[in-house]
């Protein structure tokens, strides 16, 4: 619950109330809770705070301590318990609450006894047949391929380290009440865990080798130096771990590539003085594609396809029911393809708001500078392209240059602290490259063992097992995991200082 770094609000302002928008002068708990759940009844929406129905917008005030009460208010009273995104934005120095739901997985939702429901613009409590109609409603829950068992997967094939960190992202940010700490019961209570059947859902979020089973979880980025896909390809990689961590390495990708000093992972997406490209933007483009592609097929699969002029994202599958391209630049929510995958990435704070990701899109190009996202429908497949976001490299040349420089630094700094007085002893120009070649070749592998580092590069594994000992001593690169099957990967640090580049 914090200040957006897009404001977003002029677009929803501009809008009427509708069955998924509601605006009201100033807060009334009880008058909130009641809107809200007839939004998680019927198809989500938002409900505005602090403009009239006159449209003259008026403020919250204190509008921080507001957003905290009324989150924790909404969590306790409507059961079950649903996910509710709080937003503060502003206009003309006044601040407004954004209080934002999808529609319910688990209707009907009660607040005070009573069920509430949205017809038209109004909030009513709703009859016996509207009652009945959601309590009897034929459920698709069961035919969602996220929710089905995954027959083959056993606890070894998930990694509880990462079930863990969500548990403590989930828990920080408050977003829900009573989430489990023990990872087998977090996964049972948000549908991951069932019977004694991890889900599918469960192995593409957690999984160790999700691809494994599921080859569709693949994620391409390629790079072309024409706008021809056939052309010589400037940068082309497969990442195939589970969600969170393609994630991870993917926004590594356009750190390095486009010369970002802040990654798009998480929640530090500062503006700088004129990024290169909309990085907030193509973060929530590539959330909805991972949380909305059709996971049912094997041939389904994402693409990032950069060109000189453009960026481009494709996803397998379509546009979630009762959503058209030109209601992207609207006010429109529906439930997500995947809602429970989505729910996941809500509570790790990785989807910051709900169903504002494409009207957010579009005010953050505008607010850079750069042409509104296109987007277009063919053939299963869903696009969106980023004009004039360019192709930011000879990449393998940028890289190299950067990892030289990094590595001048790194060293500079160990000699200036006085750690190691012995540590420039020995390093010529040609280990230098020796450097340089080792650490190219784990930005390309994501991770490698020095076994594999020695194959690949065809050097003496003394020398390469030295050469990676001092580039552990300076900060270049890490050990993860055991020292069984543990790999070396980049430091976070010579990845920032690369990314400077």
């Amino acid at each position: 619950m914090k200040q957006d770094d897009v404001n977003y609000i002029k677009e929803i302002l501009q809008k009427k109330e509708s069955a998924t928008l509601e605006f009201k002068a100033h807060f009334n708990k009880e008058d909130a809770a009641k809107i809200i759940c007839s939004f998680l009844n019927r198809d989500g929406g938002h409900l505005v705070i602090g403009k009239e129905e006159n449209q003259n917008v008026i403020g919250v005030n204190d509008v921080e301590k507001l957003a905290v009460e009324i989150q924790n208010y909404l969590v306790s009273e409507i059961i079950p318990e649903p996910a509710i995104s709080v937003d503060i934005q502003s206009i003309n120095s006044k601040k407004l609450l954004v209080i934002s739901v999808w529609q319910g997985t688990n209707q009907p939702y009660i607040f005070k006894g009573g069920v509430y429901f949205r017809v038209g613009s109004n909030t009513v409590k709703a009859d016996s047949k509207q009652l009945a109609a959601l309590i009897h409603k034929d459920s698709s829950y069961l035919q969602r391929w996220e929710t089905k068992s995954a027959i083959e997967i056993d606890i070894e094939d998930i990694d509880l380290n990462e079930v863990e960190k969500c548990i403590n992202d989930a828990n920080s940010t408050g977003r829900e009440n009573n989430i489990p700490e023990n990872p087998l019961q977090f996964l049972s209570k948000y549908g991951l865990y069932q019977n004694g059947d991890f889900t599918n859902a469960a192995v593409i979020l957690f999984g160790k080798q999700p691809a494994k089973y599921f080859p569709q979880v693949r994620v391409r980025i390629s790079a072309f130096n024409t706008d021809k896909t056939g052309s010589t390809l400037l940068y082309d990689r497969i990442f195939d771990d589970n969600l969170f961590q393609s994630i991870r390495q993917i926004t590594d990708f356009f750190d390095l590539a486009y010369g970002v000093s802040s990654s798009f992972s998480l929640s530090d997406w500062k503006r700088t003085d004129r990024p290169s490209y909309p990085k907030l933007a193509i973060r929530e483009a590539l959330l909805n594609a991972f949380i909305h592609r059709d996971y049912s097929s094997f041939s389904s699969s994402i693409a990032v396809n950069i060109y000189p002029d453009k960026l481009q994202i494709t996803s397998y599958g379509s546009l979630p029911k009762g959503i058209s391209i030109k209601s992207l630049s609207e006010d429109h929510l529906s439930i997500p393809v995947n809602p429970t995958i989505a729910h996941i990435f809500f509570l790790r704070n990785w989807i910051e708001k709900i169903g504002i990701g494409t009207v957010k899109m579009i005010a953050n190009c505008k607010e850079l500078g750069f042409k509104v996202p296109v987007w277009n429908v063919k053939d299963n497949t869903v696009s969106v392209t980023f004009p004039g976001v360019i192709v930011p490299f000879n990449y393998d040349e940028g890289i190299t240059e950067g990892i030289i420089e990094g590595i001048e630094s790194l060293i500079n700094d160990v000699k200036s602290e006085g750690l190691n007085e012995g540590i420039n002893k020995g390093i010529t120009e040609g280990v230098k490259e020796s450097f340089r070649d080792i650490i190219a070749l784990i930005i390309k592998e994501k991770s490698i063992r020095a076994s594999d580092i020695v194959e690949k590069l065809d050097r003496p594994y003394k020398t390469i097992e030295r050469h990676i000992s001092t580039l552990k001593e300076i900060g270049a690169i890490e050990f993860e995991g055991s020292k069984r099957t543990g790999s070396y990967v980049v430091s976070e640090k010579l990845k920032q200082i690369i990314s400077k580049k």
